[in-house]
């Protein structure tokens, strides 16, 4: 495959003309939510679904948007029963879960630990990490499906934040591998819920992803029990876990999964794009090759602009948590609807971000949007790749810091171009990955 012409568009799923009805479209998206979308669905500013018991609306514009997340965030902080279904077996009532006292106290004691102050203190984190992976894709096969190891390698990230140096990178390699075989298993729609059908007409993950959760936090607690001196990161989590062993399992699995999952689709997402588009990655190679020839501390990622550019579009075509979801508290108003108790109020950055009414050519590879000059005209609440709000991903400028170390180490070793008649396929999940991987062709630079 050649590298796309400036207006080819990049991988996305079939847009249906008309939204499938009722159950049919809930059913379809069990699939994928992003093949049940229709055309209108990138133009409507709000749009709803009435359920037999409650209704479900997608928030489409900015202002809408920031009402519901901001302004009304005590109302619309609790994640949606999808979502609690989908992750609870895993991560248990953790952060990235709960909601009011709970939430408040924990994302307190964590959310300091990661501050962008304090990113220096992990940049040896991402180097190791990132020198790894290049040794590990440097010893195999010119072809690679990418989305793995990248996995892999983000997951030796946090737990190097977590544990220090207890942790070995077989034991990243094997957190990657049992979440991809969960995320695979889990049933990421609540249909049952969504309908308002009580739990006696089944509520729970099958057998095979139940058996993939206890194993991922198996790996969990047996990596607590080998932790020596605990890291700044860890001692966090444990000020927010209390005297709880089980919070503290919670609170580490959610850091471990969160952390690594996000930062690996985005970077798998961003190669691809890069891979086929020849002269952004002339730009991003001449950057990172006036950086002196190691791998680059954080305040060396400034000198990276247009890479962070890049970065910045890629989570704009391909957000890594494509769907934000919450639960109403209390009744309420959202514009002309009445919104009762207990209905879902999405903000879809797949959607928002393609929008056509805030994005010239939504659909096409363009990482000037994010120059200093053009991102200053972009409306407020149009990205969303790190959610918005009091809940906005805490970790948003340690993900990046990753995300641009790992960039530097692996385009610095390898040129890379798609695997010969490969295309991916976007599909959402519990997050947004390649249906069927990334594959690529690395071949040393210079070779």
């Amino acid at each position: 495959m050649a590298d796309a012409k400036p207006d080819e568009l990049p991988p996305m799923p079939r847009i249906p003309r008309r939204a499938a009805a009722g159950l049919l479209g809930l059913l379809r998206a069990r699939g994928d939510i992003l093949s049940a979308f229709p055309e209108e669905a990138y133009r409507r500013e709000v749009f709803t679904l009435r359920l037999p018991r409650r209704l479900l609306l997608v928030a489409n514009h900015p202002d809408v948007v920031r009402d519901i997340f901001v302004l009304r965030h005590e109302t619309y902080q609790a994640k949606s029963t999808s979502m609690v279904r989908a992750l609870e077996p895993v991560i248990g009532d953790s952060l990235f879960i709960n909601h009011g006292a709970v939430w408040e106290q924990r994302r307190a004691a964590i959310a300091p630990a990661l501050h962008i102050a304090g990113l220096a203190a992990f940049e040896a984190h991402f180097a190791t990490a990132a020198e790894e992976l290049v040794e590990v894709l440097a010893s195999g096969p010119a072809e690679v499906e990418i989305g793995a190891p990248l996995a892999a390698a983000t997951a030796r990230v946090m737990m190097l934040a977590l544990f220090g140096g207890a942790s070995p990178p077989a034991a990243a390699n094997a957190l990657a591998a049992r979440f991809t075989l969960y995320q695979q298993a889990a049933e990421h729609l609540d249909v049952i819920g969504l309908l308002g059908l009580p739990a006696l007409f089944g509520r729970g993950q099958g057998l095979r992803a139940r058996t993939h959760a206890a194993a991922l936090r198996a790996m969990v607690g047996q990596a607590l029990e080998n932790v020596g001196t605990p890291t700044p990161v860890m001692e966090a989590l444990r000020t927010a876990a209390g005297d709880s062993a089980e919070a503290l399992v919670n609170e580490t699995a959610m850091m471990l999964l969160a952390g690594s999952e996000t930062a690996a689709n985005a970077l798998t997402w961003t190669l691809w794009l890069l891979a086929t588009h020849a002269e952004a990655r002339a730009q991003v190679l001449a950057e990172i090759d006036r950086l002196p020839p190691r791998a680059p501390d954080v305040a060396a990622l400034a000198a990276l602009p247009y890479a962070r550019m890049v970065l910045y579009e890629a989570m704009r075509l391909y957000p890594p948590v494509p769907v934000l979801s919450r639960e109403a508290l209390a009744p309420g108003r959202i514009r002309r609807w009445e919104v009762p108790k207990g209905s879902f109020v999405l903000a879809v950055p797949w959607l928002i971000h393609r929008h056509s009414a805030w994005w010239e050519a939504p659909h096409s590879f363009r990482p000037e949007r994010f120059s200093p000059e053009a991102a200053r005209l972009q409306p407020k609440f149009t990205w969303l790749p790190f959610g918005l709000g009091p809940r906005v991903c805490a970790g948003a400028a340690f993900g990046m810091a990753e995300m641009l170390t790992f960039l530097a180490v692996l385009l610095r070793r390898f040129s890379i171009a798609p695997a010969p008649g490969f295309v991916p396929r976007p599909r959402a999940r519990l997050t947004l990955r390649p249906a069927a991987g990334m594959r690529l062709l690395l071949t040393p630079r210079g070779g």
